[in-house]
């Protein structure tokens, strides 16, 4: 509590991405890291490196021909953003909420997708190395023009085991990741709560975790939900 400077004390609740994001780098300094890659286990770990390309909007009068900008970013988390989809409505008038694969979402690492700044400018991102454990952040969360939370209810499909990370990274290549763990949001923004999966290697089952309870589940109620975040590993079979 002391250490975040009283921004994460317990018995209130936050946003478990904000708290991961200053608990790495927490961690990181008080094992001596540095700006050095590879300085601590956590960059050991957790690191890796993204390539962006980035190209200036064109202006009225200019040729179309200026090479992109390219630089070298390392990241501990990747965050992909949830494709805004309207809520649908069945015969009854119920509510359909919309489903995505994760992989439409992960589409920003390809290289080739372009995201357009809000100054007209254009990026694109490819990953160009890949660490032994890979943090995911879905962004579900955001401000509207009053500045109240807004959350994309989106459900995202994903595999629990065999992610494919290879098509996004360059050169490319075969690089399998397996869930170790998810955490999801239900709710509203502002009233919701958050559950954890995770998954213990030694009997290769999946356990439900919310405050002290502790239950079984099966995977495939994992595999299609407002995940938030994930923690996944390489396959090192």
């Amino acid at each position: 509590m002391h250490a975040s400077g009283n921004k994460f004390r317990i018995g209130t609740q936050a946003d478990p991405m904000d708290f991961l994001a200053w608990l790495l780098n927490a961690l990181h300094t008080a094992l001596g890291g540095t700006k050095k890659p590879g300085s601590s286990i956590i960059h050991q770990a957790l690191q890796g490196s993204v390539r962006i390309s980035s190209r200036k909007a064109r202006k009225e009068g200019e040729e179309d021909g200026t090479p992109p900008e390219t630089k070298e970013m390392p990241f501990l988390y990747l965050t992909v953003d949830v494709p805004a989809a309207p809520l649908f409505k069945d015969a009854l008038e119920r509510n359909i909420i919309p489903q995505v694969p994760l992989v439409a979402c992960l589409a920003k690492f390809d290289g080739s997708t372009e995201q357009e700044m809000m100054n007209g400018d254009t990026r694109q991102f490819v990953l160009s190395r890949l660490p032994r454990y890979l943090i995911v952040h879905i962004k579900r969360f955001s401000r509207n023009t009053q500045q109240f939370a807004e959350k994309n209810p989106t459900i995202v499909n994903f595999p629990v085991r065999g992610l494919e990370m290879g098509n996004y990274v360059s050169p490319p290549t075969s690089a399998k990741y397996h869930l170790m763990a998810s955490l999801q949001h239900d709710g509203t923004p502002e009233a919701g709560s958050y559950r954890g999966f995770v998954h213990f290697r030694a009997n290769d089952q999946w356990y439900e975790v919310q405050d002290l309870h502790v239950n079984g589940v099966h995977p495939q109620l994992i595999s299609v939900s407002e995940s938030y975040i994930q923690i996944w590993r390489v396959d090192d079979a």
